[in-house]
């Protein structure tokens, strides 16, 4: 009988010692990124049967369980890849609208501004030198400033190229870590025991590969996880399928150069896109295939509309470079396009002519009339001619205005998309918010909880170790007898 005593006890001091070692573990690893809480699992051993009943034997360790609810990780993970996708999309936007950074007095709203009150200036004084000096500078500062922005997008669109490398390397590196993960799990739980600690690598890989590239997890019977992206399948078992970035195959083949050639997210050997894309990869493919463009045609077309518009108006002027008359044909003031040479926001300038001699600029429409002053005129009311520029996108809707008014167009509609994106980005991430806390409920580490569990098992070893004592003083008693 008191070995059966001695042998409960010895089953409740070791089961409560590793009981007491997870909570410990717990305590620990209450700040550590990814933990799941654990919890020992008991169970009564098998009882001895005699013929007045069945006797127990004491108390084992079953398992030790990993607190975790799969629902409310995918919940999480469906909530992070919109909060990525979002936040990315946000801090993109934002850098393309501080490349416009408009109002702004050296923007461009002010640089028209100051070119159209150049000709104004001149048709006060049509015979005046310093004024056209003046509207040869208004111009050239135009021109530069369609130069930087396309200079600007150019910038962006590269260091995000590289920003995109950067987070394709990183899905790949994140696959190969779970796939591996995936293996020793297996391994590691082929004797039925949970390997917790490995299943909190994985799942921080998880929640990363979420925000990154809003991907899915499907649990499999044998503890490894299936990972998707898209509509494909990037992670199974113990292989992981990398990603790669790569260009579009434009057709028909342009007869222009393509500034801002559209990039596809390929998997593997696959050679179609991938799609859809979502997290913070999505948006980083749409800023580069789609916001970049739209903001860079929109000049392209702002520039090839100005340069026609001032130059037809200005090529029916007269020069009078010496005061007699008649006066000599103007020419172009801007660069004009040629058939190998689109007019972009790029390469926008000054006819050679003009930068060379501000007197090869028009203020008269008149042969005979040095003193006329029309075409300074006509050209000082582009700035409020309807419909000077005509723009269809990709989608064929077609935008319509004056300069001024289409490039407030172009400012506005970037600065709208942008305060959206901010908006959802703020909606995202108190859903995040929330799911982590649904979460945190069932796999976080609550010291106060742990603490109470604590001495709840001290007060068992406690009791056990009593029971130590009593058997043993009952031994005792039983050998004074003899």
């Amino acid at each position: 009988m008191n070995a059966g005593v001695f042998s409960v006890a010895r089953s409740a001091l070791l089961v409560h010692q590793t009981a007491l070692q997870t909570i410990s573990q717990n305590i620990a690893n209450a700040e550590t990124p990814g933990y799941s809480r654990q919890e020992a699992q008991l169970a009564a051993n098998t009882p001895v049967n005699f013929t007045y009943g069945a006797v127990g034997t004491g108390v084992s360790v079953t398992n030790i369980i990993r607190k975790r609810d799969i629902l409310l990780d995918d919940a999480f993970r469906s909530a992070t890849g919109l909060d990525g996708d979002a936040g990315m999309r946000r801090d993109l936007l934002s850098q393309l609208e501080a490349v416009f950074g408009e109002p702004n007095d050296a923007g461009m709203a002010n640089a028209l501004d100051q070119f159209w009150n150049s000709w104004s200036d001149l048709s006060a004084q049509p015979g005046s030198l310093a004024a056209r000096a003046v509207v040869q500078q208004r111009g050239r500062q135009l021109s530069q400033m369609f130069n930087d922005f396309d200079t600007q997008l150019t910038t962006l669109r590269t260091s995000n190229l590289e920003r995109l490398s950067n987070a394709v390397g990183n899905i790949n590196s994140l696959a190969q870590q779970v796939a591996e993960l995936n293996v020793r799990i297996v391994s590691s739980e082929s004797n039925g025991n949970m390997a917790n600690d490995l299943r909190d690598m994985r799942d921080l890989k998880l929640d990363e590969l979420s925000r990154v590239a809003g991907t899915r997890v499907i649990n499999q019977a044998n503890g490894s996880v299936t990972v998707q992206i898209g509509n494909s399948v990037l992670v199974e078992g113990d292989s992981a399928t990398p990603l790669s970035v790569n260009y579009e195959t434009i057709t028909p083949t342009p007869t222009f150069p393509v500034t801002d050639v559209p990039v596809r997210i390929r998997l593997g050997s696959n050679p179609d896109r991938l799609a859809p894309l979502s997290g913070e990869l999505g948006a980083m493919v749409d800023f580069l295939n789609t916001e970049i463009p739209a903001s860079r045609t929109r000049l392209d077309a702002m520039a090839d509309q100005l340069v026609t518009a001032v130059n037809n108006v200005h090529s029916t002027g007269y020069l009078f470079p010496t005061g007699t008359v008649p006066g000599t044909a103007a020419g172009n003031f801007f660069q004009p396009a040629t058939v190998a040479v689109p007019v972009r926001a790029s390469n926008l300038r000054l006819h050679a002519d003009i930068l060379a001699d501000p007197r090869n600029i028009s203020a008269s429409g008149s042969i005979s009339g040095p003193s006329d002053n029309t075409v300074a005129q006509g050209l000082a009311s582009l700035r409020i001619s309807p419909n000077t520029v005509t723009y269809t996108g990709p989608n064929g809707a077609t935008e319509t205005g004056s300069f001024s008014t289409f490039f407030r167009g172009l400012v506005t509609r970037v600065g709208i998309q942008t305060q959206s994106a901010t908006d959802q980005a703020g909606v995202t991430a108190t859903l995040v918010e929330q799911a982590e806390r649904r979460r945190q409920s069932v796999s976080g580490v609550s010291t106060d909880e742990e603490l109470v569990n604590m001495l709840r098992v001290q007060q068992s070893y406690q009791a056990a170790t009593k029971l130590i004592k009593a058997a043993e003083e009952m031994l005792d008693t039983l050998l004074n007898l003899v």
